[in-house]
């Protein structure tokens, strides 16, 4: 493998969503003997590969570029029709729940909050809406507004396993973090078989213990 000679794009990446730099690279099949590269084989492919996490696509930086574009228009397209949507029906929550993941896929967690504020009663209606904001929330690191959320959507629902989960994560990752809290959340979604609940009870004790031992 080597770097492309190409020019890095400046596109959104598929797989993490991350909005930078996404370099080409070259990969080439070598004929060896012994595992030692004598010759190579073919004139190799170009790839696009993320620099953040470092996924690879099969395809050269300059056609991932339209490719990229194409994809964030029709997506951009989707959105604005759900938007519509909802100003004709505002207390909709499965499509105000679809927009705000859609703008989350997209890395618009601005605008996702922003669809929330618009239509406070799908919000209100639904705790997958509160659940799903609380996630935006989360994604940007504001931990107080996420964990007002989450707290909200389980008020309605306490056996929501993705707003235990994510509440437990907002109680990790807020200054000053209260694993105490993150451990009592992890238990509650492992209990709920919620994906991932047993690595953070894991995390959340480590924590816990490496607090009690600084004390």
């Amino acid at each position: 493998m080597s770097n492309d000679t190409g020019e890095a794009i400046e596109a959104r990446c598929p797989r993490c969503g991350a909005s930078g730099s996404l370099k080409g690279i070259k990969v080439r099949s070598w004929f060896t003997i012994f595992f030692l590269p004598i010759f190579p084989l073919g004139r190799g492919q170009r790839y696009t590969q993320c620099g953040k996490c470092q996924a690879s696509f099969a395809m050269p930086p300059e056609q991932f570029a339209g490719a990229a574009a194409r994809a964030d228009a029709r997506q951009m397209q989707r959105a604005i029709a759900m938007y519509n949507s909802l100003r004709a029906s505002p207390a909709n929550s499965i499509t105000l729940n679809e927009l705000m993941q859609l703008y989350a896929s997209m890395g618009e967690y601005t605008q996702a909050a922003s669809a929330a504020a618009e239509f406070p009663q799908a919000v209100n209606n639904s705790e997958q809406c509160m659940t799903t904001l609380g996630r935006v929330y989360l994604a940007q690191d504001e931990f107080a507004a996420a964990l007002q959320w989450f707290d909200a959507a389980l008020a309605r629902n306490p056996d929501l396993g993705e707003a235990v989960f994510y509440k437990g994560v907002a109680h990790l990752r807020i200054t000053p973090a209260d694993p105490q809290k993150a451990a009592a959340a992890a238990r509650a979604a492992k209990k709920l078989d919620y994906p991932g609940a047993e690595e953070l009870l894991a995390e959340a004790e480590t924590a816990a213990m490496q607090g009690t031992a600084a004390e």
